[in-house]
């Protein structure tokens, strides 16, 4: 490699490529008897590791 070639974008390995990944969140609620339940939230949204440019 010669000095102005710059290296080519690797996919990011922790989203394969895609820009997205699952995410969840565990939470403590209150039900509507005041006992408190274990509640999990899953949601698509951006990597965290590339911030959604699906590149390394």
């Amino acid at each position: 490699m010669s000095g102005d070639e710059q290296p080519q974008p690797q996919a990011c390995q922790a989203c394969g490529g895609d820009g997205v990944t699952d995410h969840v969140e565990h939470t403590v609620e209150i039900d509507k008897d005041g006992n408190q339940i274990p509640v999990e939230h899953q949601w698509m949204g951006p990597c965290g590791t590339c911030n959604g440019s699906a590149i390394s």
